[in-house]
């Protein structure tokens, strides 16, 4: 009878996977089944521990990702920021003359074309700290001329492994359905960097795309948007967050490279080893045709937040669905190490379309943590339109603003990497892979610094060290662990900010 009711209790708390396992014991065999109980609870604490509370007045922490610019680009005539140098000229050629200044992007144009940002292009544009190569690595045939020795490094094969698709596979997590279609590197949509939630042609085929021009090359005319930048005439809702909560100037890319392992970070505080997006051939090596995805061999935020019961959720925007694997949604390729490890099923439930985060503000099921990633459309990505996706963003803080957690959240609105825009300021390499070029991140909470920029030093998993601070959550790697934790952009003893609500 005391096996029949511990195997009971167990059964309640247990993942669906362990269940399932125990009820196949028979009940006589109980010597086995107190093996297996032994067994099951270590799979079972970890889940099973009653709800962690946050330690700061903060309980709910929403993070928004968007795509592609570099802290200069959008804030870099911030009055009181850290932005772009009076008097700064670039060059088109290393030691070439300096005949090209900034200039403000106007009238809310679309850039004509995206810009080269992956690991090679990143460490040309970085030039040993120079901080020069930003025009002259704006196009493939530029970095691959001017930084022709730079090689992207391979992942951790351990931790990291590419695997091409069938095309009739869907790369989904097996748990739920999802179109089958496969995903594209060159967009339909006008990227240049397999990053495009939303194509479905396979383009694999690239395998001739790190090979060094023989003379050097002529830049496109579109090289020159890497110098542009945009101010409050063409995001002023970005800009008015900034004024009324918190700006940080000094926030970083996690690696100096493309979005795939920067999400990676966002979530894991490491890539594996991983630099580059995965969907290219010149990267990943892997012969044939169809859709390639990454399946990640090591922990991620969502062990840390199922070990204290603090509830989450991935908010994926696009028409692929919240199940479907990419650069920007990278939490279906811990679906194997998740089902191994006994919570499969735990990881899918969670995964859910952007328009459930209006539904569960208006029924009271917010989780804790939750992350956010737009459809291509939404993205700011080049070449879509910036200010549709500023207005997605404003959407979803307003719809935060009019619900009853806003006295109980902090959301840090962040982007994943520079996209090839322009930034005077020199990243600290902390270690092989970054940090990567600076980023804008807002801070928008009751209780953050109104109009304040803070000058702290962060980057992508400083989101992960607040969320540990708060829920007093053990660190993931010696990245969360040394990152500050962002609480020096919040006062808890100030009268709370009242919400902003901003209308086209």
């Amino acid at each position: 009878m005391l096996i029949t009711m511990a195997q009971s209790n167990i059964l309640t708390c247990l993942p669906l996977e362990g269940r399932s396992v125990l009820r196949s014991i028979a009940p006589m065999k109980k010597i086995l089944l107190g093996l297996l109980l032994t067994n099951l609870v270590v799979i079972a604490t970890p889940f099973t521990t009653n709800a962690q509370q946050s330690s700061l007045p903060i309980s709910h922490f929403i993070i928004i990702i968007q795509e592609n610019h570099s802290f200069d680009n959008y804030f870099g005539t911030f009055p009181g920021a850290n932005g772009i140098p009076a008097g700064t000229r670039l060059a088109w050629y290393p030691g070439g003359p300096l005949t090209e200044q900034p200039f403000l992007l106007p009238n809310n144009q679309n850039l004509p074309h995206d810009l080269e940002h992956k690991w090679e292009a990143a460490h040309t544009v970085y030039d040993n700290g120079a901080m020069d190569g930003f025009l002259w690595s704006a196009y493939p045939e530029g970095w691959k001329y001017y930084g022709g020795g730079i090689t992207a490094p391979r992942p951790d094969p351990a931790l990291v492994k590419f695997v091409r698709l069938h095309p009739s596979q869907s790369g989904t997590a097996p748990e739920e359905s999802a179109s089958t279609a496969s995903e594209e590197q060159l967009s339909v949509n006008g990227f240049a960097d397999d990053e495009d939630p939303d194509d479905s042609t396979d383009q694999s085929a690239d395998g001739e795309a790190d090979v060094r021009p023989s003379k050097p090359p002529h830049p496109p005319g579109w090289a020159r948007y890497a110098f542009s930048y945009v101010d409050d005439s063409v995001i002023p809702n970005y800009w008015q967050y900034a004024k009324s909560f918190t700006l940080c100037d000094a926030f970083f890319s996690s690696l100096a490279g493309p979005s795939a392992p920067n999400h990676v970070y966002a979530i894991a505080a490491q890539s594996g080893g991983m630099t580059d997006n995965y969907d290219n051939r010149s990267y990943n090596h892997l012969p044939g045709k169809g859709r390639v995805i990454a399946e990640y061999s090591f922990p991620s935020i969502i062990e840390l937040l199922g070990a204290h019961n603090v509830s989450w959720k991935c908010y994926v925007g696009g028409k692929k669905g919240p199940q479907h694997e990419g650069v920007w949604n990278p939490m279906p390729g811990f679906y194997k190490y998740a089902r191994r490890e006994g919570y499969g099923s735990y990881l899918t439930k969670n995964l859910v379309p952007t328009q459930r985060f209006f539904s569960d503000l208006r029924h009271g099921r917010l989780p804790n943590v939750c992350w956010l990633t737009p459809s291509a459309l939404e993205s700011e990505h080049p070449p879509e339109n910036i200010q549709t996706g500023m207005w997605y963003v404003t959407g979803l803080i307003n719809a935060v603003m009019q619900s009853s957690y806003w006295n109980s959240c902090a959301i840090v609105v962040m982007w994943d990497d520079y996209g090839g825009f322009y930034d005077h300021v020199q990243p600290v390499q902390i270690d092989e892979y970054g940090y990567g070029f600076r980023v804008p991140a807002l801070v928008i909470s009751p209780y953050s610094r109104g109009g304040t920029v803070i000058h702290t030093t962060y980057d992508l998993t400083s989101p992960l060290k607040l969320v540990e601070t708060a829920f007093g959550l053990t660190s993931l790697t010696s990245r969360d662990a040394s990152a500050n934790s962002m609480l020096d952009c919040f006062d808890f003893s100030q009268s709370p900010l009242p919400p902003l609500i901003i209308n086209k």
